[in-house]
């Protein structure tokens, strides 16, 4: 309760203190030597009231050195000592007393705080009751001093409670206005940093404020244009400006895209904001524009979507332009006519780079890409006008042949002409990299004639156009480049086998559909000696499909790999067996370039030969001619390896690549394989006789074994067997492939029983 009556006062600031000492010292000071001055010479009161000089003097040396309160609390002291020594040899507690001791009371109030003011004034009454009790005052003097002290008190209490209280709330103003001024000081100097033009105009139209960020943009100087009018709003017409109008009396802001030009006369495009500024009462006073100069974006933009339908190599439409030009022609013009009439067809004609894949790594992208802006000018040169030349990928290049004829039939005719046209024309490129080059070119060209609905379909689309001459440039490829190709339903009928069988093979090496099946190897008696393990497939649904289909197909996706690991697993496990052991029986397997090609081939295989324990000597692999001239070095370096550990190589298809006697010696190779095409019509007088009795005379120098594929009639093994005795025969003259667990079954494994002539 008496916290919220007399609440605590902070003491007085050093300030109030050393306006106090002033004011009083020189106050007491003139006050005690005028009393001397008066009173006249002698007595103890005269000395007093001189010193009152030496008080004051001592009161202001303390303050100027030292601290103004501590000069406070001794002239109080020294001052109020003084007046009570005065007042008690005066032998009276007269009226000027009385005021001398209001003054220190209101002295000490003022310059140290209320409580000392209190602690003077009890001094004064204890004074005066000692007068009075010493019969020197009256009992009614000291009641009337006591009753002006605490009157001196609470009005001394209630200035210093308003006076603290003032600065109390000064103080909060200043820090209010410190903090305003600091986020003032932050906003300024964002306003200033921003990169974005800010204006500040008046209801005017006059130019208030504008940042260095306009300055920069603009090339005014901001202390030349500061007051004019016309600066803001730069490039909104008289419907923008009414718009922008209307939306600040609204409250709202206004946004848009100007274009504006510079001091120097460059163009360009700013995004504007015009916000209203409002008073106190909420009057509009200002406005506030900022503007952000966005041609620079606007031209990334640009450039992005010149990407998104440009190539950055070649400036021709990509693939994305080229599917949207399709969607364009189709639209115009429906696939069939309910009238009957005929419409005009469009083809699309792929056309790719044979080999280009060698190229970029014997000469680098560099280089390759000034071929191809050599080649592309070369094909625009050869394009009639109105054809629409775009690039694909790579190495492959697309034309849309617009109105190319009446009918399917015509549009194929026209469209297969152009393509040989340009395929004659693309032959010779001259490459401007660095120093002029001629290189010689090939390409495979695939086209399809459109609109044509496929079966199944609703209506035709650019990306179902460009999937048809792809499948068209596909065939291209297969027949060995530099061919011309034009698309059609069996060749859809293909591409989807192919799609099927890829399928297809994923799951059968996944759920065990792979059969081994092997095909006996025999002598000049009729013996088995060894066998070929091949694979086969069993579909569950179509039955046995046929190797030739799926084969490539897995050559072609890879999953030859782990088919091959599949088949040489089992060829272990064949090998392994007692009967086989026994017997002492060889088994040969292919294995295909992309297996043979992996990393890690050489090292699976000496995993699986220690883990099965297999006799590696027994274990030949067959690999081609083609495939051991692609990395002669790395092959050879392979083979040696395996050799090591007993492995056989037969080298397939002998006769019908590029082998030479100088390559073969360097070959590790045990035994090679009499191609069919040798087999096929051999007769003593045939044209092959005289080549296959030279490869056997070859085989023999080399004391390699010699093993005659696809021996089908008994002329023939009869005919070899008289040239060497020692070879072996293969084929549907003696058995065909049967599988590898019935061939295990037969009582003799090297007899007629283990044979399948049906």
């Amino acid at each position: 309760m008496l916290s919220r009556t007399f609440p605590r006062l902070a003491p007085p600031p050093e300030a109030n203190a050393r306006f106090a000492v002033v004011v009083v010292a020189l106050w007491f000071w003139i006050l005690g030597w005028g009393v001397a001055a008066l009173s006249g010479p002698g007595g103890n009161g005269w000395w007093l009231c001189l010193a009152a000089g030496p008080i004051a003097w001592v009161a202001l040396l303390i303050g100027w050195r030292l601290r103004w309160r501590l000069a406070a609390q001794w002239l109080l002291l020294a001052a109020l000592s003084v007046v009570c020594l005065l007042a008690w040899q005066g032998a009276f507690f007269g009226t000027s007393t009385v005021l001398v001791l209001a003054v220190l009371v209101v002295f000490a109030g003022w310059s140290m705080g209320i409580a000392e003011a209190a602690l003077v004034a009890v001094v004064v009454v204890l004074l005066g009751g000692g007068l009075a009790y010493q019969g020197r005052a009256h009992w009614e003097q000291v009641l009337i001093a006591g009753y002006v002290m605490l009157f001196l008190l609470w009005v001394t209490f209630r200035m210093l409670h308003s006076y603290s209280a003032q600065m109390l709330q000064l103080r909060h103003s200043l820090d209010e206005l410190g903090r305003h001024k600091q986020q003032l000081g932050v906003l300024f100097q964002a306003v200033e940093q921003s990169q974005d033009s800010v204006l500040i105009v008046d209801l005017q139209d006059r130019l208030v404020y504008a940042n260095q960020a306009f300055e920069e943009h603009s090339g005014l100087q901001r202390s030349a244009i500061v007051g004019q009018t016309s600066l803001a709003q730069a490039g909104l017409g008289p419907q923008e400006r009414m718009q922008v109008q209307d939306a600040v009396q609204r409250g709202q802001v206004w946004q848009g895209v100007v274009n504006s030009r510079r001091q120097d006369g460059v163009q360009v495009t700013e995004s504007v904001r015009i916000a209203p500024v409002t008073d106190p009462d909420g009057d509009l006073s200002h406005l506030l524009e900022i503007r952000q100069d966005i041609s620079e974006l606007l031209e990334a933009e640009r450039r992005i979507r010149h990407l998104q339908h440009v190539d950055a190599v070649t400036q021709l439409p990509n693939r994305k332009a080229l599917l949207q030009r399709l969607d364009m022609l189709l639209q115009q013009q429906p696939a069939s006519r309910s009238d009957g009439t005929a419409q005009e067809c469009h083809a699309l004609l792929l056309l790719e780079i044979d080999r280009f894949q060698k190229f970029i790594d014997a000469r680098g992208s560099q280089w390759s890409d000034a071929l191809l802006q050599a080649f592309v000018a070369r094909l625009q040169s050869l394009l009639p006008p109105s054809a629409r030349l775009a690039r694909t990928s790579a190495s492959q290049f697309a034309v849309i042949l617009e109105r190319v004829g009446k009918t399917r039939q015509g549009a194929r005719m026209h469209s297969y002409a152009v393509a040989e046209e340009l395929q004659q024309g693309l032959g010779t490129i001259v490459c401007l990299q660095e120093v002029p080059e001629t290189v010689q070119l090939s390409c495979s060209a695939g086209f399809s004639v459109f609109p044509f609905v496929e079966p199944g379909l609703q209506a035709d689309a650019g990306d179902h156009v460009l999937r048809r001459a792809s499948v068209a440039l596909s065939q291209a490829r297969h027949q060995g480049g530099g061919q011309v190709h034009a698309y059609s339903e069996a060749l859809a009928a293909t591409a989807q086998r192919r799609i099927e069988l890829e399928k297809g093979l994923h799951v059968a090496l996944q759920e065990g559909q792979l059969q081994l099946f092997v095909q006996p190897q025999v002598d000049m008696m009729g013996r088995v000696v060894s066998v070929e393990a091949l694979v086969r497939w069993q579909h569950p649904v179509n039955g046995m499909v046929d190797p030739a289909e799926f084969i490539p197909v897995a050559e072609d996706t890879g999953l030859v790999v782990p088919m091959g690991d599949w088949v040489l697993e089992q060829t272990c496990r064949l090998l392994n067996d007692p009967r086989v052991q026994q017997g002492g029986y060889r088994v040969s397997v292919n294995v295909s370039a992309v297996q043979f090609q992996q990393a890690g081939f050489v090292r699976k295989l000496q995993e699986l030969i220690q883990r099965t324990g297999v006799d590696a000597s027994r274990l030949t692999l067959e690999v081609t001619e083609s495939l051991l001239l692609q990395e002669v070095e790395q092959a050879i370096q392979k083979m040696v390896s395996l050799r090591a550990l007993g492995v056989h190589f037969a080298l397939d298809d002998f006769g019908t690549g590029y082998s030479s006697l100088a390559y073969l010696m360097r070959l590790p190779i045990q035994e090679i394989k009499l191609d069919q095409t040798f087999i096929h019509d051999l007769t003593p007088q045939s044209h092959g006789a005289v080549l296959v009795e030279a490869l056997l005379m070859v085989a023999k120098g080399r004391a390699l074994r010699v093993v005659a594929e696809g021996v089908e009639h008994k002329a023939q093994a009869q005919l070899l067997q008289a040239w060497e005795p020692g070879i072996l025969c293969q084929g549907y003259l003696f058995s065909r492939p049967l599988p590898a667990l019935e061939w295990l079954q037969a009582p003799d494994l090297s007899g007629p029983q283990a044979l399948r002539t049906w």
